[in-house]
């Protein structure tokens, strides 16, 4: 009986001893995560202000010094804001295809150019108008609400401008696919149409396509100021990175000068951009 009561007071030990070891392993562990937490948000503080700093110094010099190793040609460069690397590439936002002013026979032409089939691009381009305009009856080959209910959608076209490309991606017709390949081609914060000066060759091949088609359902060519979309990628230690994608426009003709975003968002680091040495 002695025996038996020493092993039991043996084991009862024992898991104490390997309970305490656990909960020890589980505390020490917490501290870690808890000691990683802070140093992640801390290098995601530094990398956003990097970026942003990044974006102030690519508009002063395209802007008011007009540095000419800053273009906007979509190369990525390397900029230097204080200890931290940032990537950087620049657009014209004006190269792109407004959603809310392109005729049918533009936007056809872009869907065509970014792999969609003929048929399919006709009704997508109507699908498009009737989103954007009023009314309750759609085009020959376009859709409206009915249509909509028809597809099984539990929303319709509002009837109103885009606000964002990303609602494309809702309009009938419309593949995740395809609005992939075409977002990076479209935009909302123009007034106008791109023209052939256009630095974004399925841009420039969509309008060759379509121009001399007859269509009065476009809202005119680009008369809007310099608009720059401008991604930067903030690179910290390890593998990681801070992305920023920014449309903005600048005055350094006033006073104060004044720089006005129309939109910033979270943007993708693509490894294989040709890349061009330039400091700031």
């Amino acid at each position: 009986m002695r025996h038996s009561q020493r092993g039991f007071a043996l084991l009862i030990v024992l898991w104490t001893v390997g309970f305490l070891a656990l909960l020890g392993t589980l505390i020490v562990a917490g501290g870690r995560s808890d000691t990683q937490l802070t140093d992640n948000l801390k290098q995601q503080a530094v990398l956003e202000a990097a970026a942003d700093g990044a974006i102030q110094n690519v508009v002063f010099a395209m802007e008011a010094a007009r540095d000419g190793r800053f273009q906007a040609d979509g190369v990525t460069r390397e900029v230097r804001i204080g200890a931290t690397t940032v990537l950087v590439a620049v657009w014209l936002e004006s190269d792109r295809v407004n959603l809310n002013t392109a005729s049918a026979a533009l936007l056809r032409a872009l869907a065509i150019a970014c792999g969609a089939a003929p048929g399919p691009a006709d009704h997508l381009a109507l699908a498009i108008l009737d989103w954007r305009t009023s009314g309750v009856a759609p085009r020959p080959g376009g859709a409206k609400a009915a249509e909509y209910r028809a597809a099984r959608r539990a929303f319709g076209p509002p009837g109103t401008p885009f606000q964002s490309v990303d609602e494309l991606a809702d309009v009938l017709g419309m593949t995740p696919e395809l609005f992939a390949r075409m977002a990076p081609h479209l935009t909302v914060l123009t007034d106008g149409d791109p023209d052939m000066s256009t630095r974004d060759p399925v841009v420039a091949r969509a309008l060759t396509d379509a121009a001399g088609v007859a269509d009065d359902t476009g809202g005119g060519q680009q008369t809007a100021d310099e608009l720059l979309r401008i991604e930067v990628t903030a690179i910290g230690a390890g593998a990681t990175r801070f992305s920023l994608v920014v449309v903005a426009s600048a005055s350094f003709q006033t006073s104060p000068p004044s720089v006005n975003l129309l939109l910033r968002q979270r943007g993708r680091f693509t490894a294989n951009k040709p890349m061009a040495a330039w400091s700031s």
